[in-house]
């Protein structure tokens, strides 16, 4: 006989590629599968998985620390955190044959908006909700350990990724960077607003120089990436340019004989 589930309980389903949570829509709910809609609802991932969801707002969270360590199978030199809360994040690289070939702790700290002696003295400590390494060693087949912690509170990282970063281009000034909000603003005939605050998402537009031998090499690379969310960073001056998500629209002019230019529309993830 199978568990009968009530209203507004949760399973968790888990295997090798799933990790989800579901939760009963009725009560009594006794050998339905989680695949019928009028008895399951799809919430989202297990709190372990949501850093690695495609989902940017969801956020796995532990407390003290969040220590994770990859057995990778490629070379990568770059590893992002996205929509995090902690105070210090220390990634770790090992190499079977030269061990510990990085290692770097970097405060989360954020100087940003402290302008004048009076903002350094009074305006509230405020933190990165990214961060992104560039340096890592590109080592082939690395172990990479990444430690988020912030003693006696807890931490969260939204999306956590790991990557060999491929420069595309130097971006133009005159990038553009915002976001799509989908929270619901509704005003009554009295001019009175009741807001109902959902998620965002990170836009940007990227206007960059491409040389000329790289142009086709760009046309099929964006391609390649056309239904892939990948991480885009216009500039590693601003982290308001560090997108995940995909490509809107791109277009490449032949501007010049040596030199063209890309424009490219970016849409991040919730």
């Amino acid at each position: 006989m199978g568990t009968t589930y009530g209203l507004g309980d949760r399973v968790r389903i888990v295997g090798t590629n799933t990790h989800l949570v579901f939760e009963s829509l009725q009560a009594g709910n006794v050998a339905h599968d989680v695949s019928e809609p009028t008895w399951w609802l799809h919430v989202g991932s297990t709190n372990r998985w949501k850093m690695f969801d495609e989902a940017i707002n969801s956020q796995s969270v532990n407390p003290n620390t969040i220590d994770l360590t990859f057995t990778t199978t490629d070379r990568i030199d770059t590893v992002a955190l996205l929509n995090i809360a902690g105070l210090s994040v220390r990634i770790i690289m090992t190499d079977a044959i030269d061990g510990v070939v990085y290692d770097k702790t970097t405060s989360l700290i954020s100087d940003s908006g402290i302008t004048d002696w009076y903002s350094y003295f009074y305006e509230p400590i405020a933190r990165k909700t990214d961060f992104v390494a560039f340096d890592l060693p590109p080592y082939y087949a690395a172990t990479v350990r990444v430690i988020l912690s912030d003693p006696g509170y807890n931490v969260a990282i939204g999306a956590l990724l790991l990557g060999f970063k491929k420069v595309l281009g130097g971006t133009q000034y005159g990038a553009k960077a915002g976001i799509q909000d989908y929270s619901v603003k509704k005003r009554d005939d009295f001019g009175n607003y009741t807001i109902l605050e959902r998620a965002y998402n990170k836009n940007a537009s990227f206007t960059f120089w491409v040389v000329a031998g790289n142009v086709d090499y760009l046309q099929n690379l964006l391609a390649t990436y056309r239904a892939t969310p990948i991480l885009y960073i216009g500039t590693e001056d601003y982290r308001s340019t560090v997108i995940y998500g995909f490509y809107k629209d791109f277009s490449i002019t032949i501007a010049y004989p040596t030199e063209s230019l890309c424009n490219l529309e970016l849409e991040g993830l919730t």
